[in-house]
């Protein structure tokens, strides 16, 4: 069925024609010919999906010929398909049409075909044409000379160029790839090279018999990704070949054989998968034959995974192993100071949480026997608040187990639980007042717990109950004179518990990262875990100020200080709260705009008023020149057996964009303490356009850990968008 329309008046008069035909063209033009210019639209009987639209400003026949002419602004629509020319030729005994003049294709896929002239099918599916251009959807280009339309899923190219780079400067783009033949697979979304060469700026510099890489409407397709060469003092020579492996549209896997010379062969692995609720994350590596450390098999494992069971249930996975100490940083892998694994699962509602974990720990410096680090399992945690009553009033609940044992050391089972009572209040003045009343309950039972007072192993039950009752009171104080707007806070929190409660037969397994600063000045108690209580009356205090300003910016500061009415034993002089003054802790940010921020946070000795800790950060510049200073101070404990020395550490990041694809940066971090100097120093230099992206980054990294040796490295990275990365690495060693 067809419906056709003709707008508009004498030369000025266009044709439309609605077809109900897969052979369309020809339709069309024999169809429209024989209908008045001025004709109304009949019902059409099939799907709309299957129409054809043409539109032409004349349309002619040759009944001679046999041949049906469609002439200025010819458009043909079926689909998502879409042809245009200044003029068609249909040849209705060859079922074949001819289009010339600023001949376009847009194919389905979003890939638009320029040609001078070109012969297509009725069906448009299979054609033939000269001097050809495309423009795939993601503006990368193709040109040949010659141009054949096998099906309508298949186009091949001969004599034929390829570059995603702009190059409409009229000089060679900085990349292509030209081939004798190219193949086009819409349907497998392939593009296939035959004896090709890579060209830089017109140079010739690879050549390939064969090359394959997916269109850009195609998704994970399998195939072998660009290799990682290199050289380092580690590894000697390395070579690292991908392959990746598209399982099906929600799993993939990729495969690297990891040949090196010195340090043995193996391979690394990585597979992801998604499910409708949860995702699965995997990856790890084996070598063997290390001749160095004369290991057989060395390796490591990542596993990751998150489930949402319902809409109140979450489990998964966060697994971290590796064979040995060395292992990671030897082979280049990201090498955190300990690898942490945890299997948990956890349940969410509007007033409670509950979790469950088991933990499993690997230190990654330090040589410490794997015999003393403790396994937890499980670790149980549940909390729940109740709504506010008439007086805003509510309770908490907090309930927390763990089983924790070792092959050597403590064993240790724990069961906690507290009740609370709060009540937040704010008085007519202004004045915020928050109430709070609890008692916990803790509950031991230890195995070989050694016990220097005692001077004993002790193995038995132990426990304490922790009543405890605290107010805080609040007073914001605010102004806005002069177009500054000001906040003055000052704040007073009154805390009381009995004293001494942290018992020796008590062991300390989760509470001895303790850090005193302005994040928990207010806090009722500033242990991080459950195994110690800070004990007995005190009072925290302190002041908040800041101010706000259009042309000024931003200003923060803090600062404050502890009271105990009895020095509590459970703090060491390092912490900054043993005896009846604690140091002052405060912090300083200021912000004026988006090129400058400046932070700095503090610990001052109470009697000397040295300082025990500084952070300072700064960042100013713009994008053309940033720089970025950060540098920390935290003073020894002397009490600590093996020290060596204060902490001070220097960090500078100097980075600029200088140009539109050009851009540097570079770092350094140095040890200023007693056993100072360099850390690591890193230089980087990065080209990225359209289509290309090198970068050059040379690193003197100034630390050893056993088979880790330090040394230069050098890292060469090209990236040739659209196809894939060459890496190229280098480190070499620095002589003794």
């Amino acid at each position: 069925m067809i419906q056709v329309m003709a707008t508009g008046s004498g030369r000025s008069t266009r044709l439309y024609a609605r077809l109900l035909k897969p052979s369309f063209l020809a339709l069309a033009l024999a169809t429209v010919f024989h209908l008045p210019a001025q004709a109304a639209f009949l019902e059409a009987e099939k799907d709309a999906a299957e129409n054809t639209l043409l539109q032409a400003d004349q349309i002619s026949y040759d009944d001679d010929a046999n041949t049906v002419t469609a002439a200025g602004s010819v458009e043909i629509q079926r689909g998502e398909r879409l042809l245009l020319a200044d003029k068609i030729v249909y040849d209705r005994n060859k079922d074949i049409a001819t289009a010339t003049g600023h001949v376009s294709l847009l194919d389905d896929t979003g890939t638009v075909f320029f040609f001078e002239t070109i012969q297509v099918t009725g069906d448009l599916k299979q054609g033939l044409a000269e001097e050809v251009r495309v423009m795939l959807s993601d503006k990368s280009r193709m040109a040949s000379r010659g141009f054949r339309r096998v099906s309508s899923a298949v186009s091949e190219l001969y004599q034929a160029v390829y570059t995603p780079c702009d190059s409409c400067t009229g000089t060679d783009p900085l990349w292509q790839i030209k081939a004798a033949e190219v193949r086009y697979d819409r349907d497998a979304q392939m593009v296939y090279y035959d004896n090709a060469w890579l060209e830089v700026r017109g140079v010739p510099i690879l050549y390939t018999p064969y090359l394959a890489h997916p269109d850009p409407t195609a998704g994970a397709k399998s195939g072998l990704l660009l290799p990682t060469i290199g050289a380092s003092r580690n590894l000697g020579v390395f070579y690292k070949q991908p392959y990746y492996i598209a399982i099906a549209p929600d799993q993939d896997a990729t495969i690297t054989p990891f040949l090196t010379n010195n340090a043995g062969l193996g391979s690394t692995f990585e597979y992801r998968r998604d499910f409708r609720n949860g995702q699965v994350r995997l990856d790890g590596s084996l070598m063997a034959n290390d001749p160095e450390l004369n290991e057989d098999v060395r390796g490591h494992f990542i596993g990751w995974s998150r489930f949402d069971l319902d809409e109140n249930w979450r489990t998964g996975t966060d697994i971290n192993l590796a064979s040995d100490q060395t292992y990671l940083r030897r082979y280049n892998f990201r090498a955190p100071s300990w690898l942490t694994s945890n299997v948990f699962a956890e349940r969410f509602t509007t007033n409670s949480y509950f979790s469950a974990n088991t933990y499993y720990f690997q230190r990654q410096r330090v040589n410490v026997s794997g015999s003393s680090v403790p396994v937890v399992a499980p670790l149980l945690e549940y909390n729940y608040l109740t709504e506010p009553d008439s007086i805003g009033s509510y309770w908490s609940f907090d309930a927390n187990s763990l089983i924790l044992f070792r092959e050597t050391g403590t064993d240790t089972n724990r069961l906690s639980t507290r009740v609370a009572w709060n009540l937040p209040y704010t008085t007519p003045g202004g004045s915020i007042f928050t109430l709070r009343a609890d008692v916990r309950a803790d509950g031991y039972y230890v195995r070989d717990l050694v016990r220097p007072v005692h001077k004993d192993v002790f193995t038995g039950t132990s426990g304490r109950a922790v009543p405890e009752a605290s107010v805080e009171w609040r007073l914001p104080l605010v102004s806005d004179q002069l177009g500054f707007h000001q906040v003055l806070e000052p704040i007073v929190m009154v805390a009381a518990s009995p004293n001494g409660l942290n018992s020796e037969s008590i062991p300390n397994e989760d509470s001895l990262d303790l850090e005193f600063d302005d994040t928990n000045l207010f806090s009722i108690d500033r242990f991080a875990g459950f195994d110690r209580v800070e004990s007995g009356p005190r009072v925290n205090y302190g002041v908040r100020w800041s101010v706000f300003n259009e042309t000024v910016g931003t200003v923060s500061a803090q600062a404050g200080q502890v009271y105990r009415f009895k020095a509590d034993p459970a703090f060491t002089p390092a912490s900054g709260l043993a005896g009846h003054f604690s140091d002052f802790v405060g912090h300083v940010d200021y912000s004026p705009n988006a090129l400058f921020s400046l932070d700095y946070r503090f610990r001052v000795d109470k009697d000397t008023f040295s300082a025990r800790r500084s952070e300072f950060g700064a960042g100013f510049g713009p994008e053309l020149a940033r720089a970025n200073v950060s540098y920390i101070f935290v003073k020894a404990d002397p009490k600590t057996l093996v020290t060596e020395g204060s902490t001070e550490e220097l960090y500078v990041l100097l980075s600029s964009r200088f140009s539109e694809h050009w851009s540097v940066v570079a770092s350094h971090r140095e040890n200023l303490g007693r056993l100072g100097g360099t850390i690591r120093s890193e230089f980087g230099l990065t080209y990225e356009d359209e289509c290309f992206l090198m970068g050059l980054t040379v690193a003197n990294d100034n630390t050893e850990d056993r088979d880790f040796k330090k040394g230069i490295a050098v890292l060469l990275r090209f990236s040739l968008k659209t196809i894939g990365d060459i890496r190229f690495n280098t480190d070499v060693g620095a002589r003794r």
